[in-house]
């Protein structure tokens, strides 16, 4: 009977101890996971402030760029005021009768209006883009 005993408790034994042995790796595996979440966490809390920090350069930017073209609305330069650019010459008075006279003083108005529009694009637009 004691033997039997015996043989029941150090049955036991390596029942539990087999049980702790089988715990041990899968809290290793559990550490692992939790170390491997909270560098995730720290790798999305970095590319967070990455974005922030991206985000409020581009607000920098957007301002400055906005203060400049305040500041060319309030003091503009002599090409962008519509009176500025010197008119065409004075055209002589062209007969009723002459269609095609008055075509080409058209099309002659017409490049006038398009190379003072040009001009103004001109200086609108930022000199990267030239």
């Amino acid at each position: 009977m004691r033997k039997s005993v015996t043989a029941w408790v150090v049955l036991a034994a390596v029942a539990i101890v087999g049980r702790a042995g089988a715990q041990t790796p899968l809290d290793l595996v559990r550490a692992q996971n939790a170390a491997a979440h909270q560098a995730e966490m720290a790798q999305q809390d970095l590319l967070a402030t990455q974005r922030e920090i991206a985000a409020r350069q581009d607000e920098a930017r957007t301002a400055l760029v906005l203060r400049e073209l305040d500041s060319a609305r309030t003091a503009p330069s002599a090409v962008l005021l519509r009176g500025t650019v010197p008119p065409s010459a004075p055209s002589p008075d062209v007969s009723q009768g002459s269609f095609a006279a008055q075509m080409d003083r058209m099309e002659r108005l017409t490049q006038d209006a398009l190379s003072r529009g040009n001009a103004r694009i001109r200086a609108i637009r930022p000199a990267s883009d030239h």
